[in-house]
């Protein structure tokens, strides 16, 4: 019996409609795969969040320090004879995986050679705390002292915010080792596991990024307002998610919103030149409670 085989056409039509397939199917994949990225770093935010709350339960009701220097042992990370202990650190024996603190949306951290994967992704997080409100600096800028404030100080725990998805530090606009980014070190402030509040302004010494544009971006670089996405023009706080934060709020629960929804109660939008942002409804306001 003769065989018979496919003729030219018919291997063409195929080619054709197995590449009109993949044209089609392929986007879809792509936005499944950003859908799944999304819903893990709304839990890793979450977790973070829960973590803190029971931090809180065991702490007299505190939110976690958020940066803390000791003189002597049981940091996990010494520089310049002081050891240094970080609000991620802190809750770590109740999430028990430094895995949480990295966001699936951001592009890798980097690697600090000769430290364990636990301490550098527990002090280089792609989550930020709230610092400015929830515990807020005194002291000189180059020796602060964090004091947190008890969470039922919060009058609105459903409407301000905890932590909220960062940049990673593999997008240094310089080849700064990412230990060494921080102010009048050690004991300065060390912005790797920090986000900047829209209002940050009203503690300048501490605001190290900028809700809007100018020069002020220091985290990626002088005058480079490409970064959108990993937060250059929203201090910091990332907007992978469709242009979305993913924020955890101090009642434990977190959200996807818009820069703009977050931004709700000022002035912000993403062209307004650096230091010009204000508050004009305290009321709508989500980073403080004032």
């Amino acid at each position: 019996m003769r065989k018979r085989a496919f003729t030219l056409i018919e291997l063409l039509v195929v080619i054709a409609i197995i590449a009109i397939l993949a044209a089609i199917l392929f986007p879809v994949f792509a936005q499944a795969k950003a859908a799944a990225k999304k819903a893990a770093s709304i839990s890793n935010n979450k977790q973070q969040a829960l973590a803190a709350i029971m931090y809180e339960t065991d702490y007299d009701d505190v939110f976690p320090v958020y940066e803390s220097w000791i003189t002597g042992p049981g940091a996990p990370l010494y520089t310049g004879g002081q050891g240094l202990m970080n609000w991620c650190w802190n809750t770590q024996p109740y999430m028990k995986n430094v895995d949480i603190d990295l966001d699936p949306q951001a592009p890798p951290i980097q690697v600090w050679p000769g430290w364990s994967p636990t301490i550098y992704k527990a002090y280089s997080p792609n989550y930020g705390f709230n610092f400015t409100w929830l515990c807020p600096p005194f002291g000189a800028p180059n020796d602060p002292i964090y004091q947190p404030i008890s969470s039922t100080a919060v009058a609105n725990p459903a409407e301000t915010v905890m932590t909220s998805a960062k940049w990673s530090t593999g997008e240094w606009a310089y080849a700064w080792p990412v230990w060494a980014v921080w102010y009048g070190a050690p004991r300065g402030l060390i912005i790797n596991y920090a986000v900047d509040t829209p209002d940050c302004y009203t503690i300048p010494q501490w605001c190290f990024g900028n809700w809007g544009s100018g020069d002020g971006n220091y985290i990626f670089t002088l005058g480079n307002n490409n970064k959108i996405n990993a937060g250059v023009r929203t201090g910091g706080n990332s907007i992978r998610a469709g242009n979305a934060m993913i924020v955890a709020w101090c009642d434990g629960h977190v959200a996807a919103k818009q820069a703009g929804a977050m931004a709700v109660g000022t002035n912000w939008n993403m062209n307004l030149p650096a230091g010009s942002l204000t508050v004009s409804d305290v009321n709508k306001y989500l980073w403080d409670d004032k």
